[in-house]
């Protein structure tokens, strides 16, 4: 499975986002810069996390983003679902659909299982523990 490069932006910015705390606002353009996703693709990235209910925007003086939800209530899933990627490790499970899914034991035995096995890692797998992972390596290094 490869993750495109607006999940992975997507994923970066909350985590930097979420690393202010609760309750905190920062602009995009310094949000951007601290996760090193260019600032182009943060603010189209940051109006679809926003329309998912993952981020709350604010414009004008004193405004920003800041986070939708506790980051204990956002999981890894919910970023990849706001940035309309499927978990999956197959074409064929998701968007292109070949001839032979009816029939394929790949497709039923193996594709199906793994994409289940995948979302609910993504699902376990939440914002808060990537934080709290991110400021444990930090303070190691």
């Amino acid at each position: 499975m490869a993750i495109n490069w607006r999940t992975d932006y997507a994923i970066r910015l909350m985590v930097e986002i979420a690393r202010l705390g609760p309750g905190v606002r920062d602009t995009v353009k310094r949000t951007a810069e601290s996760a090193g996703v260019p600032y182009d693709y943060a603010r189209t990235i940051a109006r679809d996390l926003a329309a998912a209910g993952l981020l709350r925007s604010r414009r004008g003086v004193g405004g920003g983003v800041e986070l939708g939800r506790s980051p204990e209530d956002i999981s890894m899933l919910d970023i990849f679902n706001a940035m309309h990627e499927p978990a999956s490790m197959s074409l064929c499970t998701h968007g292109q659909v070949c001839d032979r899914t009816a029939f394929c034991p790949v497709h039923s035995g193996v594709w199906d299982g793994l994409d289940v096995a995948i979302e609910e890692y993504l699902t376990r797998a939440t914002l808060a523990q990537s934080v709290a992972l991110g400021f444990e390596l930090r303070a190691r290094a």
